[in-house]
């Protein structure tokens, strides 16, 4: 409180000094600003000095309640006062508020703003206390208010930096508006941002800072999560470190850190969000420091700052590499790839950096802005803090764009204070003198008015040429004679404007690219593709600058300046609407000390400021107007006792008896002048008045609350009173009834007693009773027993007697038996005698048999041969014929065409003369044809007849509506029908217990129900659903039901289908909430294809004529290319309704208007086919008229447009294909096929998709029919060749569009119009509405009510909506909506249709997968099916999860079954970002609502899958497939040299750079001299694996080469770790491993023939291979396989020679021991020709085997001298011999050469300085070619590989299938040349070389491909 206390020093108003120069209004402030009162009024406007200084006594609570309804001048001047004013002026002014604070950069604006903030927060707060508090996160309750204020923090942490004018300086301006309530209280507000310095993060002037941001987070983070976002030193940043300046002692960046932090949490950003922006903001740091070299372009020099930023972003870091270093675009589509520059992949960089920043303070102020919406407000305030005016040493685009706002702003102080108000007192009439001012329209006008500077830099910046230079020039050309701009006289690169604060130079370096503000589309669709939502979400809406492929239809995206300008106008719309208050801040030095004023500095902001005028207009003018009317109603309470009628009058009155002299005030013509001290001085009347009137109110009112008080307690105490005697009343009562109870107890006692004598006699009697029965009972019983006694012994004497007979008869059995026995051994000696005779006589048999089948088949090739001589005949007989069946061909089609004319001029001419005799009627309103004006359809009943088998007229309802002809079984009055289940609501009491199936239907708002679907079918119960209580899906106690709840009881019904139940669910509660307009137009939405049985597109309607049936009047029928469909009027009129709405397609003739054709011309069309052509091509080709509209794409006959032959409606389902250079050259080898008659007549026909069986016999077919079959085959494939013979000329470009029910293959010789139609059409799909399903709608309503918070909302739309919950019906349709066309695939044998059927066939997969054994096949087919088809990925995901949701037993096994399909689909594929973000939401869900479950397991584990999946190029293995559902890591075995291997642990992602580094990691090769890598190895076949491969798609490989047998030698694939570089082979330590991985692979080498030398170096070295392998030699030894030491495959390609043998020994020596005659012996062409013909290595070995055995002698000869060398020395001396060649480290690639200079078959050797050729077998080679003098390298085409070097006329060329293992390794080894001339710069210039880890690199030299 000492500012309300302290003397005052000088004047506080400045308007009242009385000598006006800037002398006098300098020493005031100075005088003030000495005393620590840094505040000075200038009537209403407020000047602030900056004390560079605390004061807190100056901010307290007590100050701002003290300035709290008090008037300016009333108090010392403060900003409270401004902000009190600008408060209350809100309902004393009626209109908004706003305030604008100015001044340079470092003047205190954002301080001011603050202080501002929160005086306008504490009196909202003080206002209200009951102001509605927002509900956070746990329960925490916070005010707007406290909100708003919370946002300061991170604006400024964002928002603000370190110059050398501010320490806290904003780098963009921001308007805040406050909404305020009618009670003063904040209800909201919004924050608008301009113009972010972005620059400003990739580099700072000399002595600044970038944002506060930055080194908050490194100073505040702590340690754990400075290790998961890879934070380090601040100085280690590129972009922290580059001006000089990275700590501020004033600045305390960690407690502003948690400041931060804080207010995070208060906007509502949760953990996960909060760590997504500090992982952007390190990966922004960490993009400063990827630096790149120049190697064939850009490549990264160090790849971990890209992991490092990869990570962060959740993004591929190879994809990453490329976005950075490759300029990917489209032609003729294809993609390629352009290297970019150092200077362009550095751009790219800071590009990338600047948009991450910028797109991210977006995101911010959208999520403030929506954490302190508020609803309808009263008024509002706004506060207008924005950069100040800048005048560095270089001023650059960003002054420019600060400093043309400052002049606006300048003007529009200039238009209030200034202009307004001199024109206001002129024109009302006042005595005044006007004041001169300072006007700066013109530099305003210089810089944004057309041809302005504005306008031409963005001219300029839409030139794709344009450059600084040329803008510069064009800016002196147009602008030199202006007086506001300033040319430099000597030319450096700079302009000058004369701003209202002085003249400011800019230099135009980097104007452009800055204006332009490039984003390659690169790394925006990169981003785009984050795993990370937030990362997505910020670039969203972002568009890409161009389509890729068209450079004509780049999009014209506006730039920085502009769209700058335009919110610049916007914000002074929105000033204009409101009243202003100024805040004029001056900084007192530039050295941002305390008490210290530069008298110099702060009279140039004077100056230029206009202060000086300000305080002139202020002294003598009248800054409060008002109108007579406002001025009367507004000090009424002053003269409400006067008369009224009479304003102007009463206003005189009223300010005379304040100033009758008249000084304070003036009148105008209609409005009142006053003094700012006279306002206050009436407003203190005013409230005085106002008190006394009030305390007047007040008497009156607390009179009334005592009455009202007393009368409440006088009614109590009556109550009491009452109370009181009815208790009394009650006492008594009581007593008494106390008493009648105990009278009623003994009567009721002697009552009992007496009925309890009786019951004992009565009881008494029954017993007596019952032991005289019980006597009789047990008598009758003895009796009964005797009897049974004496029955059994008589049958016990029965039995006896029938087993003696039994006996007897047994024995005679017996001995009949024996004689039986006896006679059948006689018999069967009989009958092999017969048996014998049978056999001799059969075998006489069989020779006759044998005799005659040799005959009849002799006989049976005889008669074949003539049948084949018969089909010769037959054919040539066709050859001849077919000439004369093509000249007959045109006259039929001519005769046809004739007579189609004819039929048709008779139909038209009957139907003339029947619509002639057609009288007028009256028509019956049921059934008559009407058109609807408001849904504009026809409709009416019609008898139907579509032709075929069953010849019947059907009664149907016919609808004509948006051209689709629809016809249903009844007449559409119903919303809806079908069969339902019903329970309860019948008359009887069963129909209310049991479930009834009936006929349901919905008409308006009655809901009936039937016996059956007929017509006359029993009307039983109808339920009024508008009348309803309540309409619920019960389907969680029923599967699909629904229960509708009337006031008399409830009925329960049952859909047959989730869908149905969900459809009859939503149509009801739609009419049960709609009004009577919306049932009309839900009535109008029925009608629609979904619902009819049949519907036809009229565009495909060819002709509709009237027919004459004489049972059958009023006919006509619809003629289309497939049916003909017969129709009946009930009527004459009827008919002629029908077909006059159908006559604009009158004989198939459509009439477009010339602005609705979009495009049209002649194209070939390819038609289906059933012929034999089926096999080349899809069908017969023919040119038709193609018209495309902005609906659809219709085929003509002609270009008349007579008869329409097809059309594709188009929608956003549609597609077409791109055309294609490979489908042009394979039409012309398709034309020559045809046209040289290749194909065999006899081919199989193909019908109708299923190929024709031949005959099963020649002597079955019929030669006529076979005659008939040939004609038509040879005449259609005739006629197909003569058409195609011209076009396959030339060739055709062929492109395919995909409509609903067809598609169309086009071609068209020009490669202009293919691009053309393509365009065309695909700008016609892609303007169609993309179309929704409901699933898709109901995702999006969840989506929105997770981003609420809104958990009921959400419960909610999945108990009502069962689409989205688990069903076990199958699918009809799928979920998502898919694109149009049959499924093009690689692989024709996998069958795929239509993406529908597939999507569907996937669902039903799901059903049955619970009850099959093994699930791996149906889990491994649903997963290939989503890697071949990318489009359907996203459906089988929806379906999973539709399957997972809500059922009953979570851990149930066709739950997890799903669930394990789920996590599979996870590992593999990712879906799109709609149904990503579903699925992580649906497996988050399932965790919270079963925690404890198998489900939330499965669910956890696909999460972190997810978080790591990369695209694939194979579906998963079974062994991966295996592993997910174990949820585990699947182990891969990787192998090495000397049959060693271990086990890794990998997962579906896990790449095989990653492998490798763990290797390396694991063998302690970290500090190798050469680089290592995977591959993949079958026998002698390996290839090169490179990093960014995942491992599992290798695995996958590998079991597909497994299952079709593809090896080498029979041995399998494996993973194989091995050197890749050899970079230096001899500082390798010896006994190291790095040393026996390089022994090994020269080992290795040796063995396949890759080591040139002499054959006694060969032996020696495999005794030493030996000797290493298996120690010293043992008595008898032997090697029983020489190819582990020695190259054995060289003694099988070795020609023979007589002198020497394949050992290198003279022949004399072993001649003896050749034996003459055996293979050895042959010649040498006999032996090469049996190498040539040998399909088996036997053979060869054979041959060879005594050289094997001469050569293994020889190496265990050597072998023995070896005896006692260890195997470390053996080792060594091995080595010794290899790296005596002088190539050794080369690696050898077999190619041959196709130039002549060179021998064909040559070796390529590769090493890491130079490329060398070497004829096979030579150590020397035939040539050299280092690095330095390669130009280009690659594969133009498959297995040729040529490399262009310097100097040379000819490329070399080669052959060879290893094309890219040679490009890969040459890459490799020319980026580490590039890499250590780099490091030999950085050693240079005192930096530390990069070390890198043996591992391969994949971002090397891209090569050139021809």
């Amino acid at each position: 409180m000492a500012i309300l206390h302290s003397p005052s020093v000088g004047l506080e108003d400045m308007a009242k000094l009385t000598d006006l120069q800037d002398r006098s209004i300098l020493e005031n402030l100075q005088l003030r600003y000495n005393h620590d009162q840094i505040y000075t009024y200038i009537g209403s406007i407020l000047a602030a000095l900056n004390p560079y200084k605390s004061l807190p006594s100056y901010y307290d609570k007590d100050v701002m309640l003290a300035y709290n309804k008090r008037h300016i001048g009333e108090l010392p001047p403060h900003i409270y006062a401004i902000a009190n004013d600008c408060y209350y002026s809100m309902w004393k002014r009626n209109d908004n508020q706003c305030v604008l604070i100015s001044g340079e950069s470092g003047a205190g604006k954002t301080e001011s703003t603050k202080f501002i903030l929160n005086f306008l927060s504490e009196m909202s707060q003080a206002s209200s206390q009951a102001s509605v508090p927002q509900l956070f996160p746990g329960g925490a309750r916070l005010r707007v208010e406290d909100a708003i204020l919370q946002s300061s923090p991170i604006m400024e942490a964002f928002g603000n930096a370190k110059t050398i004018y501010n320490n806290n300086s904003s780098r963009f301006g921001k308007f805040i508006q406050l909404q305020f309530s009618n009670e003063g209280s904040i209800l909201g507000g919004t924050i608008q941002d301009y113009l972010l310095e972005k620059n400003r993060v990739v580099g700072q002037n000399p002595g600044e800072r970038n944002y506060h941001i930055f080194y908050c987070l490194l100073a505040g983070v702590s340690d754990d999560q400075k290790k998961k976002l890879y934070l380090r030193d601040p100085s280690s940043y590129s972009y922290l470190n580059k001006s000089g300046c990275i700590w501020d002692q004033t600045i305390d960046d960690e407690e502003n850190f948690q400041a931060v932090m804080e207010a995070f949490t208060v906007m509502k950003i949760n953990d996960e969000q909060i760590n997504d922006i500090l992982s952007l903001l390190s990966a922004i740091l960490t993009l400063g420091n990827v630096q790149f070299i120049t190697a064939g372009g850009a490549q990264v020099k160090d790849m971990q700052p890209i992991q490092i930023v990869a990570s962060l972003l959740n993004v591929d870091e190879y994809q990453l590499c490329d976005a950075l270093t490759l300029k990917t675009r489209l032609l003729r589509g294809e993609v390629i790839s352009t290297p970019l520059e150092v200077d362009q992949a550095t751009d790219s960089v800071d590009s990338m950096a600047m948009n991450l920043y910028g797109r991210c303070f977006k995101w911010i102020i959208q999520r403030i802005n929506r954490c302190i919406k508020g609803k309808e407000f009263f008024r509002s305030v706004g506060v207008l803090d924005i950069f100040g005016f800048e005048n560095f040493e270089i001023n650059r685009f960003e002054q420019f764009n600060i400093n043309f706002a400052n002049e606006k702003l300048q003007e529009y102080f200039n238009k209030h204070i200034f202009s307004l108000e001199q024109h206001e007192y002129n024109s009302e009439g006042l005595e005044w003198v006007d004041i001169d001012w300072q006007d700066n329209g013109e530099c305003l006008d210089l810089v944004e008015r057309k041809l302005g500077i504005l306008a031409l830099i963005s001219e300029e910046s839409r030139f794709p040429k344009g450059t600084d230079e040329s803008m510069l020039e064009k800016l002196h050309s147009n602008h030199a004679k202006n007086a506001f701009y300033v040319r430099p006289k000597v030319a450096d690169g700079r302009f000058g404007i004369r701003h209202y604060a002085g003249e400011v130079y800019y230099n135009t370096k980097g104007f452009l690219e800055k204006n332009r503000d490039t984003f390659r589309d690169d790394i925006l669709t990169l981003l785009k593709e984050s795993r990370s939502d937030f990362i997505y979400d910020l670039f969203e809406t972002m568009l890409q600058s161009k389509n890729l492929g068209d450079d004509k239809m780049m999009r014209k995206k506006p730039t920085v300046s502009s769209q700058f300008q335009e919110s610049l106008h916007s914000l002074m719309s929105t000033l204009n609407s409101c009243n202003p208050y100024f805040v004029r801040c001056v900084k007192p030095n530039a050295q941002k000390a305390s008490a210290q004023f530069d008298a110099n500095l702060v009279v140039n902001q004077l100056r230029y400021s206009g202060m000086l005028e300000t305080v002139k207009i202020r002294k003598a003018g009248f800054p409060v107007r008002r109108p007579f009317p406002d001025f009367i109603k507004r000090y009424k309470a002053l003269v409400y006792k006067e008369d009224q009628s009479q304003p102007a009058r009463l206003c005189v009155s009223l300010l005379s008896r304040l100033d009758d002299r008249r000084q304070l005030w003036q009148m105008g013509k209609t409005k009142v002048f006053l003094k700012e001290t006279l306002e206050t001085q009436l407003e203190k009347d005013l409230n005085r008045e106002l008190g006394l009137l009030a305390s007047k109110i007040k008497a009156y009112i607390k009179g009334y609350l005592a009455r009202k008080r007393f009368k409440r307690i006088v009614a109590q105490i009556v109550i009491i009173q009452k109370t009181m005697r009815m208790q009394h009343c009650r006492r008594r009562y009581l007593k008494v009834r106390s008493a009648v109870i105990v009278f009623q107890k003994y009567e009721r006692a002697r009552v009992a007693r007496k009925v309890l004598e009786y019951l004992k006699e009565e009881k008494r009697k029954e017993e007596e009773r019952l032991r005289e029965e019980q006597r009789l009972r047990e008598e009758q019983e003895r009796r009964e027993l005797e009897r049974l006694k004496a029955e059994e012994k008589m049958r016990e004497l029965e039995e006896l007697k029938k087993k003696i007979e039994e006996e007897a008869r047994q024995r005679q059995e017996e001995e009949e038996a024996q004689r039986r026995l006896e006679e059948e051994q006689r018999q069967a000696d009989l009958e092999k005698v017969r048996q014998l005779e049978i056999a001799r006589k059969q075998e006489e048999e069989e020779a006759r048999r044998k005799a005659e089948e040799q005959r009849l088949a002799l006989e049976e090739e005889a008669r074949k041969l003539a049948e084949e001589q018969e089909k010769l005949r037959i054919e040539e007989e066709e050859r001849r014929l077919l000439e004369e069946v093509e000249s007959h061909q045109q006259e039929l089609d001519r005769l046809r065409a004739e007579q189609l004319e004819r039929a048709e001029r008779q139909i038209m001419h009957e139907f003339d003369h029947s619509i002639a005799q057609i009288d007028d009627s009256e028509e019956d309103d049921e059934n008559a044809s009407k058109k609807s004006d408001d849904t504009h359809y026809f409709e009416g009943f019609l008898q139907m007849k579509t032709g075929g088998m069953v010849n019947s007229w059907k009664k149907r309802w016919f609808v004509l509506r948006d051209e689709t002809l629809m016809w249903f079984k009844t007449k559409q009055e119903a919303l809806k029908s079908g069969w339902l289940m019903k329970k309860g609501g019948g008359t009887g009491t069963l129909s209310r217990r049991n479930w009834r199936k009936r006929f349901f239907v919905l008409k308006d708002t009655n809901l009936s129900y039937y016996e059956s679907d007929s017509n006359n079918a029993k009307l039983l119960g109808r339920i009024d659903v508008k009348a309803s209580k309540k309409i619920s899906d019960s389907s969680y106690g029923r599967e699909n039901s629904i229960d509708v709840e009337t006031d008399d009881r409830t009925y329960h019904l049952v859909a047959e289908s989730a869908d149905d139940c969900s459809e009859w669910y939503s149509i009801l509660t739609r009419v049960k909430n709609s009004q009577d307009f919306e049932l009309k137009l839900m009535h109008d939405e029925e009608a629609n294809p979904k619902n009819a049985i049949g519907s036809l597109d009229v565009a495909i309607i060819d002709s509709v004529v009237p027919v004459n049936i004489t049972e059958k009047p009023n006919c006509f029928a619809i003629i289309t290319a497939e049916r003909v469909i017969n129709l009946q009027g009930e009527t004459p009129v009827g008919m002629n309704n029908w077909l006059a709405a159908l006559t604009q397609y009158h004989k198939g003739k459509r009439t477009h208007k010339q602005e609705d054709i979009l495009l049209s011309g002649w194209l070939t069309k390819e038609s289906a086919s059933t012929g034999t052509l089926a096999r080349v091509s899809t069908g017969s080709r023919k040119k038709r008229y193609f018209v495309l509209t902005a609906n659809s794409l219709e085929v003509y006959r002609s270009v008349e447009l007579q008869q329409k032959m097809g059309a594709i409606a188009l929608n956003s389902l549609c597609s077409v294909t791109l055309p294609d250079e490979k489908i042009f050259k394979e039409e012309g080898s398709l034309g020559n096929i045809l046209s040289n008659g290749v194909m065999p007549i006899d081919t199989p026909i193909q019908s109708n998709g299923d190929k024709a069986t031949p005959p099963s016999s020649p002597a079955q077919s019929n030669s006529n029919t076979l005659r008939r079959r040939s004609n038509s085959l040879v005449s259609t494939l005739m006629r197909s060749s003569k058409r195609l013979s011209r076009l396959d000329r030339e060739g055709y470009w062929k492109f395919v569009v995909h409509g609903r029910n067809c598609s169309f293959n086009l071609y068209t010789v020009s490669y202009d119009d293919a691009w053309k139609w393509t365009y065309a059409i695909q700008d016609v799909i892609d303007c169609k509405p993309k179309l929704e399903t409901p699933f898709q709608i109901l995702i999006r309503e969840i989506k929105e009510s997770a981003i609420a918070g809104d958990l009921t909302s959400i419960e909610r739309i999945f108990r009502l909506n069962p689409i989205l919950r688990n069903t076990p019906h199958p699918l009809k349709a799928p979920l998502l909506p898919l694109p149009y066309g049959m499924i093009v695939s690689s692989n024709q044998e996998k069958g795929y249709t239509t993406l529908n059927d597939e999507s569907v066939k996937v669902f039903n997969s799901l059903l049955g997968s619970e009850n099959l054994p093994d699930p791996m096949p149906v889990i491994q087919g649903i997963l290939q099916t989503c890697h071949d088809l990318k489009p359907l990925r996203d459906e089988v995901y929806c379906q999973i999860i539709k399957q997972t949701t809500g059922v009953p037993d979570p851990d149930s096994l066709g739950n997890l079954r799903n669930w394990q399909i789920l996590a599979c689909l996870c590992s593999s594929f990712l879906p799109s970002r709609n149904i990503l973000r579903y699925t992580r939401f649906h497996m988050k869900r399932q965790i919270e609502l079963y925690p404890d479950t198998q489900t939330a397991r499965y669910a956890e584990f696909a999460i972190e899958a997810l978080k790591r999946t990369r695209s694939r190029d194979f579906a998963p293995s079974r062994s991966e497939v295996i592993a997910i559902l174990g949820r585990r890591e699947m182990s891969a075995t990787v192998f090495c040299h000397g049959e060693g291997s271990c086990q890794i642990n990998i997962n579906s992602a896990t790449t095989a750079g990653q492998v490798v580094h763990t290797l390396v990691k694991g063998m302690g090769l970290d500090k190798c001299h050469n680089r290592f890598a995977l591959y993949e190895r079958s026998g002698h076949v390996e290839k090169a694996i490179e990093d960014r491969t995942v491992i599992a798609d290798v695995i996958a490989k590998f079991e597909r080469y497994k299952a079709r047998g593809l090896s080498d030698r029979g041995k399998p694939w494996q993973l194989f770790f091995k050197l890749f570089c050899f970079l230096d082979t001899k500082d390798v330590a010896q006994g190291s491993i790095e040393y026996s991985f390089m022994y090994e692979e020269a080992c290795e080498d040796v063995i396949r023939g890759f080591f040139p030398t002499t054959p006694e170096k060969l032996v020696y070295l495999a005794a030493l291979r030996t000797q290493f392998i298996r120690g010293d030699y043992v008595q008898n030894d032997w090697i029983r396989d020489l190819s582990e030491a020695y190259p054995i495959d060289k003694l099988k390609s070795q020609p023979k020679k007589e002198e020497i043998d394949h050992a290198g020994f003279p022949m004399k020596q072993r001649k003896e021991n050749i034996i003459s005659g055996t293979l050895r012996g042959l010649g040498e062409k006999t032996l090469k020709k049996l190498q040539k013909s040998a399909s088996d290595d036997s053979i060869l070995d054979s041959v060879y085997a005594d050289d094997i055995s001469a050569t293994t002698t020889l190496v265990i000869e050597k072998w023995k001298t070896l005896k006692g060398m260890s195997p470390e020395k053996a080792q060594e001396s091995y080595m010794s011999v290899i790296q005596q060649w002088k190539y050794y480290g080369a690696r050898l690639f077999e190619v041959e050469s196709t130039d002549g200079r060179f021998p064909p078959n040559l070796w390529l050797a590769v090493s890491a300085s130079m490329v060398a050729i070497h004829k096979q077998g030579e150590p020397n080679p035939i040539e050299e070619v280092t690095y330095e003098k390669i130009l280009s390298f690659g594969a133009p085409i498959p297995n040729e590989y040529k490399i262009v070097v310097e100097g040379r006329r000819h490329e070399l060329s080669f052959e060879t299938n290893q094309v890219f293992e040679i490009a890969k390794l040459m890459k490799a080894y020319i980026n580490e040349i590039v890499r250590k001339r780099q490091s030999l710069v950085s050693i240079n210039n005192g930096s530390i070389p990069h070390k890198t880890n043996g591992n391969m690199t994949d971002s090397a030299v891209n090569e050139t491909y021809f």
